[in-house]
């Protein structure tokens, strides 16, 4: 095996180390952010509802954006070597897809952010006056 491959190699098992490290870091960080809160009175059913429902726009789209541009970004940067030309597209394609789908994100979760709730709509429609719900507090519950 030459020293090329070799670098190769460990650079690549670097990598995924740190990959690996962040996930567990992150998940163990969440694990001991919900023990902080079950300590403070907090039931599941309440670290649910706060959780991902709360936040505009689909994840998803998000996080396929960003590795979706960054992988045609590679690409890109891996084909310039080789100068300007037709196999350019083969980096810019996918990072131009990637744009569009963070532009996607974006876009969609302000117009949610902005849409007034079913429950204020309801009450204009019956000429009532809509309650007002601060974003430092949380919805009251019935």
């Amino acid at each position: 095996m030459s020293l090329e491959a070799g670098l190769i190699v460990i650079a690549s098992l670097v990598l995924l180390a740190i990959l690996l490290g962040f996930i567990t870091l992150n998940r163990y960080l969440t694990y001991k952010e919900r023990v902080a809160l079950a300590r403070l009175g907090f039931t599941p059913e309440d670290l649910a509802a706060s959780g991902e429902s709360g936040r505009p726009g689909s994840r998803g789209i998000l996080w396929g954006g960003v590795i979706t541009m960054m992988s045609g970004f590679a690409l890109l940067l891996g084909l310039s070597p080789l100068g300007s030309g037709v196999w350019l597209i083969a980096g810019l394609l996918p990072m131009f897809v990637g744009l569009g789908m963070l532009l996607i994100y974006f876009t969609t979760s302000n117009a949610q952010a902005r849409r007034p709730d079913a429950r204020s709509e309801e009450a204009s429609e019956a000429g009532q006056k809509p309650s007002v719900v601060h974003d430092d507090q949380p919805p009251a519950t019935l």
